[in-house]
Protein backbone atom coordinates (compact mmCIF):
# COMPACT_ATOMS: atom_id res chain seq x y z
CA UNK A 1 0.00 0.00 0.00
CA UNK A 2 1.62 3.56 -1.03
CA UNK A 3 2.20 5.99 1.49
CA UNK A 4 -0.44 8.22 -0.75
CA UNK A 5 -2.95 5.38 -0.17
CA UNK A 6 -1.83 5.23 3.22
CA UNK A 7 -2.19 8.93 3.86
CA UNK A 8 -5.99 9.39 2.50
CA UNK A 9 -7.35 6.38 5.19
CA UNK A 10 -5.56 8.47 7.89
CA UNK A 11 -7.22 11.69 6.88
CA UNK A 12 -10.30 10.28 6.76
CA UNK A 13 -9.92 8.58 10.20
CA UNK A 14 -9.16 11.67 11.68
CA UNK A 15 -11.25 14.15 9.82
CA UNK A 16 -13.55 12.66 12.58
CA UNK A 17 -11.93 11.94 15.63
CA UNK A 18 -13.08 14.36 18.49
CA UNK A 19 -10.67 13.68 21.32
CA UNK A 20 -7.98 15.57 21.81
CA UNK A 21 -5.29 12.81 23.45
CA UNK A 22 -6.44 10.72 20.54
CA UNK A 23 -5.95 12.99 17.92
CA UNK A 24 -2.63 13.44 19.34
CA UNK A 25 -1.82 9.43 20.08
CA UNK A 26 -3.44 8.27 15.89
CA UNK A 27 -1.07 11.56 14.75
CA UNK A 28 2.18 10.76 16.46
CA UNK A 29 1.71 6.54 15.56
CA UNK A 30 1.48 7.71 12.01
CA UNK A 31 3.95 10.01 12.21
CA UNK A 32 6.38 7.32 13.45
CA UNK A 33 5.76 6.04 9.79
CA UNK A 34 6.51 8.75 7.16
CA UNK A 35 9.71 8.99 6.03
CA UNK A 36 12.49 11.73 7.73
CA UNK A 37 12.04 13.46 4.07
CA UNK A 38 8.47 13.71 3.95
CA UNK A 39 7.65 14.35 7.72
CA UNK A 40 6.33 17.94 7.07
CA UNK A 41 4.19 16.76 4.03
CA UNK A 42 2.49 14.23 6.31
CA UNK A 43 2.48 16.05 9.30
CA UNK A 44 0.67 19.45 7.16
CA UNK A 45 -2.07 16.30 5.76
CA UNK A 46 -2.65 15.50 8.98
CA UNK A 47 -3.10 19.24 9.80
CA UNK A 48 -5.53 19.60 6.89
CA UNK A 49 -7.53 16.77 7.82
CA UNK A 50 -8.20 17.27 11.65
CA UNK A 51 -7.83 21.29 12.29
CA UNK A 52 -6.94 20.37 15.97
CA UNK A 53 -3.78 17.89 14.96
CA UNK A 54 -0.54 20.01 15.94
CA UNK A 55 2.16 17.64 15.21
CA UNK A 56 4.64 17.09 18.31
CA UNK A 57 7.76 18.92 17.30
CA UNK A 58 10.52 20.32 19.51
CA UNK A 59 11.10 24.03 20.58
CA UNK A 60 13.67 23.94 18.11
CA UNK A 61 11.85 22.31 15.42
CA UNK A 62 9.00 24.42 15.93
CA UNK A 63 11.00 27.61 15.57
CA UNK A 64 12.32 26.17 12.19
CA UNK A 65 8.90 26.08 11.45
CA UNK A 66 7.38 29.37 12.87
CA UNK A 67 6.37 31.77 9.71
CA UNK A 68 6.53 36.09 10.20
CA UNK A 69 3.04 37.61 9.53
CA UNK A 70 5.09 39.05 6.76
CA UNK A 71 4.86 35.45 5.46
CA UNK A 72 1.79 34.45 6.47
CA UNK A 73 0.56 37.75 4.64
CA UNK A 74 1.88 36.86 1.72
CA UNK A 75 0.80 32.92 1.60
CA UNK A 76 -3.30 34.98 2.38
CA UNK A 77 -3.07 37.29 -0.65
CA UNK A 78 -1.34 34.24 -3.04
CA UNK A 79 -4.12 32.04 -1.97
CA UNK A 80 -7.23 34.59 -2.37
CA UNK A 81 -5.52 35.76 -6.15
CA UNK A 82 -5.58 31.69 -6.64
CA UNK A 83 -9.06 31.40 -5.39
CA UNK A 84 -10.35 34.45 -7.45
CA UNK A 85 -8.98 33.31 -10.87
CA UNK A 86 -9.87 29.53 -10.54
CA UNK A 87 -12.34 28.03 -13.23
CA UNK A 88 -14.22 26.36 -11.13
CA UNK A 89 -17.87 25.87 -10.00
CA UNK A 90 -18.49 27.01 -6.47
CA UNK A 91 -22.34 26.75 -5.25
CA UNK A 92 -23.45 27.50 -2.09
CA UNK A 93 -27.11 26.49 -0.96
CA UNK A 94 -28.08 28.91 1.14
CA UNK A 95 -30.88 27.65 2.43
CA UNK A 96 -34.10 28.39 4.82
CA UNK A 97 -34.25 24.76 7.21
CA UNK A 98 -35.89 22.29 5.65
CA UNK A 99 -36.51 23.53 2.14
CA UNK A 100 -34.99 20.26 0.28
CA UNK A 101 -31.64 22.17 0.54
CA UNK A 102 -30.07 18.96 1.26
CA UNK A 103 -31.46 16.94 -1.62
CA UNK A 104 -30.53 19.89 -3.85
CA UNK A 105 -27.17 19.85 -2.31
CA UNK A 106 -26.80 15.87 -3.05
CA UNK A 107 -28.39 16.14 -6.74
CA UNK A 108 -25.86 18.79 -7.18
CA UNK A 109 -22.60 17.23 -5.74
CA UNK A 110 -23.51 13.40 -7.92
CA UNK A 111 -24.56 15.56 -11.19
CA UNK A 112 -21.45 17.87 -11.59
CA UNK A 113 -19.23 15.46 -9.92
CA UNK A 114 -18.68 18.05 -7.31
CA UNK A 115 -17.31 17.66 -2.92
CA UNK A 116 -19.85 18.35 -0.84
CA UNK A 117 -18.20 21.34 1.31
CA UNK A 118 -18.49 22.78 4.73
CA UNK A 119 -17.80 26.43 4.35
CA UNK A 120 -17.74 27.51 8.05
CA UNK A 121 -15.10 25.36 9.58
CA UNK A 122 -11.41 24.27 8.44
CA UNK A 123 -12.46 20.12 7.81
CA UNK A 124 -12.34 17.83 5.69
CA UNK A 125 -16.17 17.54 4.82
CA UNK A 126 -20.19 18.66 6.38
CA UNK A 127 -19.80 15.01 8.25
CA UNK A 128 -16.81 16.36 9.88
CA UNK A 129 -18.02 19.42 11.28
CA UNK A 130 -21.18 17.98 12.91
CA UNK A 131 -18.79 15.49 14.77
CA UNK A 132 -16.64 17.86 15.54
CA UNK A 133 -19.45 19.52 17.59
CA UNK A 134 -20.12 23.11 15.16
CA UNK A 135 -24.10 21.97 14.74
CA UNK A 136 -25.15 24.57 17.32
CA UNK A 137 -22.73 27.64 15.67
CA UNK A 138 -23.68 29.97 13.24
CA UNK A 139 -22.97 28.84 10.05
CA UNK A 140 -20.37 31.98 8.92
CA UNK A 141 -18.22 31.43 6.90
CA UNK A 142 -14.70 30.50 7.87
CA UNK A 143 -11.67 32.00 5.21
CA UNK A 144 -9.65 29.14 5.95
CA UNK A 145 -12.40 26.96 4.45
CA UNK A 146 -12.93 29.11 1.54
CA UNK A 147 -9.40 29.29 0.46
CA UNK A 148 -8.71 25.43 0.92
CA UNK A 149 -12.18 24.66 -1.15
CA UNK A 150 -11.55 27.75 -3.85
CA UNK A 151 -7.92 26.17 -4.45
CA UNK A 152 -9.00 22.24 -4.89
CA UNK A 153 -8.82 22.63 -8.72
CA UNK A 154 -12.68 20.95 -8.40
CA UNK A 155 -14.92 23.15 -7.41
CA UNK A 156 -18.03 22.25 -4.85
CA UNK A 157 -21.27 22.87 -3.14
CA UNK A 158 -22.25 23.61 0.32
CA UNK A 159 -25.24 23.88 1.88
CA UNK A 160 -25.55 26.37 4.93
CA UNK A 161 -28.03 28.14 6.82
CA UNK A 162 -26.64 31.44 6.52
CA UNK A 163 -28.07 35.24 6.21
CA UNK A 164 -26.76 37.25 4.23
CA UNK A 165 -24.45 40.18 4.65
CA UNK A 166 -22.45 42.90 2.85
CA UNK A 167 -19.51 40.79 3.87
CA UNK A 168 -20.82 37.92 2.61
CA UNK A 169 -21.16 39.00 -0.26
CA UNK A 170 -17.83 40.74 -0.88
CA UNK A 171 -16.43 36.98 0.79
CA UNK A 172 -18.95 35.70 -2.53
CA UNK A 173 -17.31 38.05 -5.26
CA UNK A 174 -13.93 37.38 -4.09
CA UNK A 175 -14.45 33.50 -4.03
CA UNK A 176 -16.58 33.25 -7.05
CA UNK A 177 -19.34 31.74 -5.31
CA UNK A 178 -22.52 31.11 -6.74
CA UNK A 179 -25.76 30.62 -4.13
CA UNK A 180 -28.50 29.43 -4.52
CA UNK A 181 -31.31 30.48 -1.92
CA UNK A 182 -33.85 27.74 -0.76
CA UNK A 183 -37.00 28.52 1.44
CA UNK A 184 -40.31 27.28 2.17
CA UNK A 185 -44.14 27.98 3.56
CA UNK A 186 -42.88 28.92 7.77
CA UNK A 187 -45.94 26.78 8.52
CA UNK A 188 -44.84 23.54 6.39
CA UNK A 189 -41.05 24.59 8.35
CA UNK A 190 -41.93 24.15 11.41
CA UNK A 191 -44.13 20.53 11.39
CA UNK A 192 -40.83 19.24 9.69
CA UNK A 193 -38.68 20.51 11.41
CA UNK A 194 -40.51 18.83 14.75
CA UNK A 195 -40.65 15.64 12.29
CA UNK A 196 -36.20 15.71 12.18
CA UNK A 197 -36.21 16.45 15.73
CA UNK A 198 -38.10 13.51 16.84
CA UNK A 199 -36.68 11.34 14.41
CA UNK A 200 -33.02 11.89 15.88
CA UNK A 201 -32.80 12.87 19.40
CA UNK A 202 -32.63 9.54 21.11
CA UNK A 203 -35.66 8.55 22.98
CA UNK A 204 -34.56 8.67 25.83
CA UNK A 205 -31.27 9.14 28.05
CA UNK A 206 -30.62 12.23 26.03
CA UNK A 207 -26.45 13.68 26.70
CA UNK A 208 -25.26 16.86 26.86
CA UNK A 209 -23.77 16.09 23.72
CA UNK A 210 -27.25 15.78 21.81
CA UNK A 211 -27.96 19.47 23.39
CA UNK A 212 -25.17 20.44 21.02
CA UNK A 213 -26.45 19.22 18.15
CA UNK A 214 -29.65 21.45 18.00
CA UNK A 215 -29.85 23.56 21.44
CA UNK A 216 -33.11 21.58 22.25
CA UNK A 217 -33.84 20.28 25.92
CA UNK A 218 -33.74 17.41 26.94
CA UNK A 219 -37.24 16.01 27.58
CA UNK A 220 -38.31 17.29 23.63
CA UNK A 221 -38.87 13.89 22.81
CA UNK A 222 -41.63 13.55 25.70
CA UNK A 223 -43.34 17.13 25.13
CA UNK A 224 -46.83 17.54 24.02
CA UNK A 225 -46.96 18.39 20.38
CA UNK A 226 -48.33 21.94 20.68
CA UNK A 227 -45.59 22.77 23.55
CA UNK A 228 -42.82 21.48 20.58
CA UNK A 229 -44.23 23.23 17.98
CA UNK A 230 -44.19 26.77 20.12
CA UNK A 231 -40.12 26.29 21.72
CA UNK A 232 -39.56 25.99 17.35
CA UNK A 233 -41.49 28.98 16.66
CA UNK A 234 -39.71 30.81 20.01
CA UNK A 235 -36.25 29.71 18.38
CA UNK A 236 -36.91 29.62 14.52
CA UNK A 237 -38.86 32.42 13.51
CA UNK A 238 -36.97 35.13 13.91
CA UNK A 239 -33.89 33.65 12.93
CA UNK A 240 -36.31 32.44 9.15
CA UNK A 241 -37.34 36.18 8.77
CA UNK A 242 -33.66 37.76 9.12
CA UNK A 243 -32.66 34.69 6.55
CA UNK A 244 -35.38 35.57 3.76
CA UNK A 245 -34.98 39.78 4.44
CA UNK A 246 -31.06 39.69 4.61
CA UNK A 247 -30.67 37.81 1.00
CA UNK A 248 -33.53 39.89 -0.29
CA UNK A 249 -32.03 43.13 0.73
CA UNK A 250 -28.43 42.46 0.00
CA UNK A 251 -30.21 41.43 -3.56
CA UNK A 252 -31.94 44.82 -3.92
CA UNK A 253 -28.60 46.78 -3.02
CA UNK A 254 -26.77 45.34 -5.74
CA UNK A 255 -24.31 43.03 -3.84
CA UNK A 256 -25.37 39.72 -5.00
CA UNK A 257 -27.64 38.17 -7.68
CA UNK A 258 -28.61 35.07 -6.22
CA UNK A 259 -31.09 31.96 -7.65
CA UNK A 260 -33.99 31.87 -5.47
CA UNK A 261 -35.63 28.45 -5.08
CA UNK A 262 -39.24 28.12 -3.79
CA UNK A 263 -40.21 24.97 -2.44
CA UNK A 264 -43.52 25.17 -3.13
CA UNK A 265 -43.22 26.37 -6.82
CA UNK A 266 -40.07 25.10 -8.29
CA UNK A 267 -39.02 22.08 -6.22
CA UNK A 268 -42.37 20.78 -5.99
CA UNK A 269 -42.84 21.73 -9.68
CA UNK A 270 -41.56 21.45 -12.82
CA UNK A 271 -37.53 19.78 -12.13
CA UNK A 272 -37.06 20.11 -15.55
CA UNK A 273 -37.19 23.30 -15.35
CA UNK A 274 -35.25 23.96 -11.67
CA UNK A 275 -32.75 22.18 -13.11
CA UNK A 276 -32.11 24.21 -16.39
CA UNK A 277 -32.40 27.18 -14.41
CA UNK A 278 -29.57 25.52 -12.04
CA UNK A 279 -27.38 24.87 -14.16
CA UNK A 280 -27.67 28.55 -16.44
CA UNK A 281 -27.13 29.85 -13.53
CA UNK A 282 -24.17 27.68 -12.17
CA UNK A 283 -22.93 27.98 -16.09
CA UNK A 284 -23.66 24.54 -18.30
CA UNK A 285 -19.66 24.53 -18.76
CA UNK A 286 -19.85 23.12 -14.87
CA UNK A 287 -23.00 21.11 -14.81
CA UNK A 288 -25.35 18.98 -17.01
CA UNK A 289 -28.88 19.92 -16.90
CA UNK A 290 -30.17 17.05 -17.76
CA UNK A 291 -28.02 14.57 -15.41
CA UNK A 292 -29.52 17.44 -12.74
CA UNK A 293 -32.99 16.55 -13.78
CA UNK A 294 -32.36 12.77 -13.49
CA UNK A 295 -31.01 13.35 -9.86
CA UNK A 296 -33.79 15.45 -9.06
CA UNK A 297 -36.55 12.83 -10.36
CA UNK A 298 -34.62 9.85 -8.26
CA UNK A 299 -36.45 8.13 -5.87
CA UNK A 300 -33.55 6.07 -4.84
CA UNK A 301 -33.62 6.20 -0.85
CA UNK A 302 -30.39 6.23 -0.80
CA UNK A 303 -30.26 9.41 -2.46
CA UNK A 304 -32.98 11.02 -0.91
CA UNK A 305 -31.07 12.81 2.03
CA UNK A 306 -33.49 13.77 4.19
CA UNK A 307 -35.98 14.47 1.67
CA UNK A 308 -38.93 13.77 4.77
CA UNK A 309 -42.16 13.64 3.47
CA UNK A 310 -41.47 16.23 0.49
CA UNK A 311 -45.06 17.47 0.47
CA UNK A 312 -46.58 21.63 0.84
CA UNK A 313 -49.48 21.90 3.47
CA UNK A 314 -47.72 20.06 6.23
CA UNK A 315 -48.43 23.01 8.37
CA UNK A 316 -51.70 23.28 8.21
CA UNK A 317 -52.51 21.45 11.12
CA UNK A 318 -50.88 23.86 13.54
CA UNK A 319 -52.47 24.66 16.08
CA UNK A 320 -54.13 28.06 16.51
CA UNK A 321 -51.90 29.57 19.43
CA UNK A 322 -48.50 28.85 17.53
CA UNK A 323 -50.19 30.08 14.30
CA UNK A 324 -50.91 33.07 16.07
CA UNK A 325 -47.53 33.50 18.19
CA UNK A 326 -45.51 33.31 14.06
CA UNK A 327 -48.12 35.81 12.93
CA UNK A 328 -47.35 38.56 15.48
CA UNK A 329 -43.50 37.72 15.02
CA UNK A 330 -43.78 38.23 11.53
CA UNK A 331 -45.98 41.36 11.86
CA UNK A 332 -43.10 43.31 13.78
CA UNK A 333 -41.39 43.12 10.02
CA UNK A 334 -44.36 44.23 8.10
CA UNK A 335 -42.48 46.90 6.76
CA UNK A 336 -39.66 45.71 5.59
CA UNK A 337 -41.25 42.84 3.18
CA UNK A 338 -44.31 40.98 1.90
CA UNK A 339 -43.92 37.55 3.88
CA UNK A 340 -47.60 36.29 1.91
CA UNK A 341 -45.39 33.69 0.36
CA UNK A 342 -44.01 31.90 3.31
CA UNK A 343 -47.72 32.61 5.60
CA UNK A 344 -49.87 31.37 2.99
CA UNK A 345 -52.17 28.76 3.85
CA UNK A 346 -51.77 25.49 2.14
Amino acid sequence: MSDEINIQEMLQFISEVTDPLEIKLAGQAFMEKAPPERAVEFASALSFGNPFYIPNVSEENAAQLAISVHQFAELIMRARVTCHHAEQANILVACAPKSASTFIWGSLTRAAGLPGVSLSAAAMSPQSTSRLGMNLREQETDELALIRNGINGMGYVAQHHIRCTPYLCRQMHLYRIKPIVTYRNYFDTLVSLDDMFLDWRPAENATDLNFFDDGLPSNYVDMDREDRLHLLADRSTVFYIQFYLTWKKCEAMGLVEPLWVSYEKDFQGDKTKLAERIAAFVGGNHIDAAKLAEQFGSTDPDKALRLNKGTVGRGKDIPQSVRDKVHGIFSRYDSEADFSELLKAA
